[in-house]
């Protein structure tokens, strides 16, 4: 099935347009940061200019949030040294050539603005989606692409505060990992109460994830963009492929955490520059950014 020529749908989704009704998929929340009160700069301009290999090069060249969870050892799916491995090689592999086709992430990409406009509605706030790829002043590997960033929120002081808004495309199978009686908004159940603070808990990356009710490799994902933005908490928004329903849990800042990815990447960056080949180069031709 094809909704308006953008993207194919599993047949199953037979009422697929009850749920897109309205919507025309245009990015129409694309946007740019505030940095004025921020600590981070534009690393890479418009990374829609790039085609999706170049794009994936282009990420060898820092530790991003996806990155985090290897970094820190809580990812089940792959290890630093092959973290270590890729980000010293010049080039993609065929595996790496094949994530960007592979459906579940395309569906992610293809629904992203569907479920950033949903959220927007029920924050009753404006969801930003950054077109930049940005880096850390001060830990310049240290990389940061948005799926979602909730409009400014202005404090008493003036000054303004941004969230981070992670979204995902929950697969059937990957559904295991999610506790949505533990998320802080679900379209079955609408607003619940916001968690307790688990900075302090004496547990592990693992057991603070399963607190809140969410995977540990997208906890500190969040915690990432959390260090980002400098928020004080930040939202974890899925749209499960069984029912396309919204779920959005509610995660405070852990500094704890922070503190852990800062040493971590560091260490981890000034290993990969020492495996690095002399004269490394991706081979990839920075833009200007572009108004279209």
């Amino acid at each position: 099935m094809m909704i308006e020529g953008m993207f194919e749908v599993p047949e199953e989704f037979n009422d697929t347009k009850k749920f897109t009704s309205g919507f025309d998929f245009t990015d129409e929340n694309a946007g740019i940061l505030d940095l004025s009160e921020l600590d981070i700069e534009v690393d890479i301009a418009n990374i829609d200019q790039y085609p999706n290999n170049e794009y994936a090069l282009l990420r060898k060249n820092g530790l991003g949030t996806s990155d985090s969870s290897i970094v820190l050892g809580v990812n089940p799916y792959t290890s630093k040294s092959d973290l270590i491995a890729e980000k010293c090689r010049n080039y993609l592999t065929e595996e790496e050539l094949e994530v960007g086709t592979k459906s579940a992430v395309r569906k992610g990409r293809e629904l992203e603005p569907l479920i950033i406009h949903k959220h927007s509605q029920v924050m009753d706030r404006r969801v930003i989606k950054p077109i930049d790829m940005y880096r850390h002043k001060d830990y310049p590997y240290i990389k940061f692409n948005f799926d979602g960033v909730i409009d400014k929120l202005y404090n008493d002081d003036g000054t303004y505060q941004y969230i981070p808004d992670e979204i995902k495309v929950v697969t059937i199978y990957g559904m295991k990992h999610y506790q949505p009686k533990k998320a802080t908004f679900s379209e079955f159940t609408g607003w619940q109460v916001i968690p307790p603070h688990y900075e302090e808990e004496n547990v592990g990356i693992e057991q603070k994830a399963a607190m809140y009710g969410i995977p540990p490799y997208y906890y500190t994902q969040l915690q990432q963009q959390i260090f980002g933005l400098n928020a004080p908490y930040g939202f974890l928004t899925v749209m499960f492929e069984k029912d396309w329903q919204i779920h959005s849990w509610f995660v405070w800042r852990d500094q704890k955490v922070i503190n852990q990815l800062i040493m971590e990447d560091t260490k981890t960056w000034n290993l990969i520059q020492t495996k690095r080949p002399k004269n490394f180069d991706l081979g990839v031709e920075i833009k200007e950014a572009t108004t279209e």
